[in-house]
């Protein structure tokens, strides 16, 4: 028995040492040439090998490089875009670009704008050719964003429009921008407000220009089809009063004043837009509109209730805390919190002595300017971004202090006894509060 086991052991102990062997051998790296991609795009002279397979060319041969094109022009200019297109295909093919509208686009570009050459080229299988597209805008163009295809045939199916580039589709986009001659220094009014209270805020101008401006501020509902299926309600034109100017000299600033009446029925969000109906070329017809949203406060019928045990006579502290966070709202009439506080046990109501109160906020340094200068500051880079922005009393240049939080604590003391204790708080102007308890020598 003993030798059978011997052998047994011996045979695992070959087959172990076998499989070693082989693991060894397959663990052995296999010595490969390396293939560099950028060795590929340069021997193939574009890339477009890498990203497109085989079979996705039968359906669409050619291909542009760039497949999307962004410009920023002033009305009177223009400027050129060259694009290489690629024939993947097997059979040669005769090019004639043409412009197409995007069907998603408001503002189509206009075909009189835009001059494509070579207007026609043959091109062989596996070639390539440069077509330089030069956009001129005329002198009396409005400002705005305009849209276009350019394609190269006349394949239009599905996967052009997945893929840009793809089949010879080229997205080409014009930014049409003049430097603002207003500077709005409010891009939104947003607040929390009671329902049948009023509210005053201010919309702040200057005229950079070299021209007096007419304003006509007027009071504009916002229709929007995303607000049918939200909570958001629209302000009417009688809830709005606007106090304004009709005209701003060069070098002038100016106060748009906008008292809101909130409906007594109002629950929820409310909101409206103020137009300022600039009269300036350089003023596009959504940079002069001025949304307002306001979130009506809700006053509780019933406090806020806790319980917890003292286990020693000690004295009662109690600390009511709340933070509000500025979202950039222009609101001058907003209330500080306040709470009101009692305690209950088995002798019945206890009402505290408030002994203190305390302010706190966060402050950050950080310069930002006026809406319209960084809307053309960005078009011009060839990116869009929307900033607000907070101005001091002479509007010259924006606060360096932006206030993100403020905070506002409430501390309150009774005489202690032994038992469960009840504490109601009833808060008034805040969206959220922190509370502590503390049962003997306050810290």
């Amino acid at each position: 028995m003993k030798k059978y086991f011997a052998f047994i052991t011996l045979g695992m102990l070959l087959l172990s040492m076998t499989a070693a062997g082989v693991a060894v051998a397959i663990s052995e790296p296999v010595a490969e040439e390396p293939v560099l991609i950028a060795e590929k795009i340069a021997a193939d002279g574009y890339y477009q090998d890498i990203i497109y397979p085989e079979a996705g060319r039968e359906i669409g041969p050619l291909y542009v490089d760039p497949g999307y094109s962004y410009l920023t022009l002033k009305p009177g200019e223009s400027d050129e875009v060259i694009v290489v297109l690629y024939n993947h295909g097997e059979e040669a093919i005769t090019v004639e670009p043409y412009l197409a509208p995007q069907f998603y686009s408001d503002n189509e570009l206009d075909g009189d704008w835009v001059t494509i050459s070579p207007a026609k080229a043959e091109m062989e299988t596996g070639e390539k050719q440069e077509f330089t597209i030069k956009v001129s805008v005329p002198e009396d163009a409005e400002l705005g964003y305009y849209n276009a295809n350019v394609f190269f045939s006349g394949f239009e199916e599905d996967v052009t429009s997945l893929y840009p580039g793809y089949n010879g589709a080229l997205e080409l986009s014009v930014n049409v921008w003049l430097p603002p001659n207003v500077e709005i220094f409010n891009s939104y009014i947003s607040d929390r407000v009671e329902a049948g209270a009023e509210y005053e805020y201010s919309i702040k101008l200057k005229n950079v220009g070299d021209k007096a401006i007419s304003i006509n501020p007027e009071f504009e509902e916002i229709e929007d089809e995303w607000y049918r299926y939200s909570s958001q309600v629209s302000l009417d034109e009688k809830d709005v009063i606007i106090t304004a100017p009709s005209v701003i000299k060069p070098g002038e600033k100016a106060v748009v004043k906008v008292k809101v009446s909130i409906p007594a029925d109002a629950e929820g969000s409310v909101n409206g837009m103020i137009n300022l109906n600039i009269d300036d070329r350089t003023i596009t017809e959504w940079s002069q509109k001025v949304s307002m949203n306001f979130d009506v406060w809700q006053q509780p019928e019933d406090p806020f209730t806790t319980t917890f045990t003292a286990r020693t006579d000690g004295p009662i502290t109690i600390k009511v805390f709340s933070t509000d966070y500025n979202y950039g709202s222009s609101s001058t009439s907003s209330a500080t919190p306040s709470f009101d506080v009692l305690l209950k046990n088995a002798k019945g109501e206890v009402r505290p002595v408030l002994v203190s109160t305390s302010y706190s906020g966060s402050v950050s340094l950080g310069q930002q300017y006026p809406v319209p200068y960084m809307m053309a500051m960005d078009e011009a880079a060839s990116s869009y971004m929307e900033v607000e922005s907070v101005m001091n009393e002479n509007m010259e240049q924006p606060d360096v202090y932006q206030q993100g939080s403020t905070g506002y604590s409430e501390t309150y003391l009774i005489d202690g006894a032994v038992g469960e204790w009840t504490l109601n708080i009833m808060p008034h102007n805040t969206e959220n509060f922190e509370y502590s308890i503390n049962i003997g020598p306050a810290d």
